[in-house]
């Protein structure tokens, strides 16, 4: 018998079955509506160097605009959308990264359309810390008769870590302020230090002790 007829009636049946499930599939997906929805979700910066840290007004969303068969599209949410950027390897410096299809995992079925913005630009810097004073903060004037005396502070240093043009024109940082209005009595408080920059951080000590001596006035 002819090998390519043997191959035609053989299991013909099957074969006719296959063949008609799978245009009746093409039309189904052919006939659908395609739908598009756009998402704002925050941009993830992935393996930023242990020495390194993003600095300057680095954008932390992005809008992504996904096309797809409007019955998976209208159940999609942020969660199931993420965008993300390797700065893995990357040195100190400005750097203008390009947003591609390739940053997006999007549910299956979808295509990216666009990202906006379409590039994002970054600031890395050395990551450095030093050790800069505490001054206390006080609110107010003692009771009549009464002036402020010593104000010692413990620690009266603390380490400060961040990026280093952040950090190098720092030489002190301020206790919260303690309220000294109409007293009359040494006192003691733990209180936070306040910091002057969002991008600094303490390392260590996060509050320190202030005692204020109040004393009656000299004559």
């Amino acid at each position: 018998m002819n090998p390519v007829k043997n191959w035609i009636t053989h299991n013909w049946f099957l074969k006719l079955l296959s063949l008609a499930f799978a245009m009746t599939l093409w039309v189904a997906v052919a006939s659908e509506t395609s739908s598009e929805i756009g998402i704002n979700v925050p941009l993830e910066y992935h393996n930023v160097p242990a020495h390194l840290e993003i600095t300057g007004d680095a954008a932390n969303t992005v809008e992504v605009r996904l096309r797809g068969a409007a019955n998976v599209v209208k159940d999609i949410t942020p969660k199931q959308v993420s965008t993300t950027v390797d700065l893995s390897n990357t040195s100190p410096g400005d750097r203008t990264i390009m947003l591609t299809a390739q940053n997006v995992q999007a549910p299956f079925g979808t295509e990216v359309i666009r990202i906006n913005p379409s590039q994002v630009r970054i600031t890395l810097e050395q990551t450095v810390s030093k050790m800069v004073t505490v001054a206390p903060t006080t609110q107010g004037q003692p009771a009549d008769g009464f002036e402020v005396g010593k104000v010692m502070v413990s620690p009266g240093r603390v380490r400060l870590q961040g990026p280093e043009s952040r950090l190098k024109p720092v030489t002190s940082v301020s206790t919260a302020p303690i309220s000294i209005s109409d007293k009359s009595a040494s006192l003691q408080q733990t209180v936070g230090v306040e910091l002057p920059d969002p991008q600094l951080r303490l390392q260590d000590q996060s509050k320190v002790d202030v005692r204020i001596e109040i004393r009656k006035t000299s004559r």
